[in-house]
C-alpha cells in the first residue's frame, strides 16, 4: 500500500501562484488529511474589473483528489461549476492562469465529463508522487 501524501503543500503552491499573478486570495481551507478524502477550497477575492468585479461572495477554486480543480462562480441560475480537466495535479501556475481565464471570459460555456477522474481510495503511487513533489519543494 502506497503512503498517502498530505496535499497542503500543493494547495499552498497554488495560493502563492495566484498571489504572484495578482489573482486575489481572500482565504483558503485545507481539509481531509489522509486517510480522509483530500480536499481544499481557495476563496478568491473579486477582481478589480470584469464580470465578477461586484461579486462579494462566492468565487471559489476547489480541489479534491477525485475531480481535480473546479472553479465555482455565481451564475444567473444559481452557481456554475467549471472543471479544469483531466489532470488532477496540474502545475500551480497552470491552475491560476486557467482560473483567471475563466473569470475574464464569462461567455465561455462550462463543461464537464461525467464521473471522477480517480477514486480516493485508489492505491495510486504515481498520483502520490506528483503531490509529494510540492512537499519536498516547500
Amino acid at each position: 500500500m502506497t503512503s498517502r501524501t498530505d496535499h497542503q503543500h500543493y494547495v499552498q503552491a497554488v495560493v502563492a501562484a495566484a498571489e504572484r499573478i495578482g489573482l486575489g486570495v481572500a482565504g483558503h481551507a485545507i481539509t481531509g488529511t489522509p486517510p480522509a478524502v483530500r480536499h481544499a477550497v481557495i476563496t478568491l477575492a473579486p477582481p478589480d474589473s470584469g464580470p465578477y468585479a461586484d461579486e462579494l461572495d462566492g468565487l471559489e477554486l476547489a480541489w479534491d483528489e477525485a475531480y481535480g480543480w473546479v472553479l465555482d462562480v455565481p451564475a444567473e441560475a444559481g452557481r456554475s461549476n467549471w472543471f479544469m480537466g483531466d489532470d488532477l495535479v496540474p502545475a500551480p501556475d497552470r491552475v491560476v492562469r486557467w482560473a483567471d481565464m475563466v473569470l475574464s471570459n464569462p461567455e465561455l460555456t462550462p463543461s464537464r465529463e461525467d464521473g471522477p477522474r480517480r477514486l480516493p481510495e485508489t492505491d495510486d503511487a504515481a498520483f502520490e508522487a506528483r503531490l509529494s513533489v510540492y512537499a519536498v519543494s516547500a
